[in-house]
């Protein structure tokens, strides 16, 4: 052949392909680091208050507010469950996460809670030198004087507080993840 003639050697782009569709074969590994970084992402998420958008979540009423005794400067976090349980899970092809309360559904897109009337026996304090009964329920161990009392029927409404999911800058992190599974390892760096 006559002129200028190339012979390219594709050993090195071969070796970049096998190693790309290796981690497209078991992606398992990539999806637990996904899992893990989501853990983090939703962590600051509870600590900065806010939805995925970077929305502040809606402030407590004042009526639970008054009647909350633990963490009253977080929304979402009394004891810190809702936080503390989510996990992921890693399938052939697939990762899920999120809680497995049923209660996390409800803070995150909101709705009512309808409560039924009913009659039960209250538990009170009752001053034993001037006979008067408190207005506080206590527990029945701590109670000399019970009542039957109706509760009428009640909805409370609880507002969408949206903490589950991905800002841009998670996606972002998330892509990085699988991009460093799908590109080439270099040698000693």
């Amino acid at each position: 052949m006559a002129g200028a003639s190339f012979e390219f050697d594709g050993i090195a782009a071969l070796a970049i392909l096998n190693e790309a569709a290796a981690a497209i074969a078991d992606p398992k590994p990539m999806l637990r680091d996904i899992g893990e970084y989501l853990l983090l992402a939703h962590d600051r998420r509870f600590a900065s208050q806010a939805s995925p958008d970077g929305t502040p979540w809606q402030a407590l009423s004042p009526a639970y507010l008054k009647r909350k005794r633990k963490n009253r400067d977080k929304i979402l976090v009394l004891d810190g469950f809702l936080k503390n349980t989510l996990r992921y899970q890693v399938g052939d092809n697939e990762l899920v996460f999120g809680t497995n309360r049923i209660y996390g559904a409800m803070h995150h897109f909101g709705g009512s809670i309808d409560i039924a009337g009913r009659s039960q026996q209250a538990y009170f304090r009752q001053d034993g030198k001037s006979g008067e009964v408190g207005n506080l329920f206590v527990s029945k161990r701590k109670s000399n004087f019970s009542q039957w009392v109706t509760l009428g029927a009640y909805t409370i409404q609880i507002p969408a507080r949206p903490w589950l999911g991905t800002s841009d800058d998670d996606n972002y992190a998330i892509a990085g993840i699988a991009t460093r599974y799908l590109l080439p390892k270099s040698d000693g760096a």
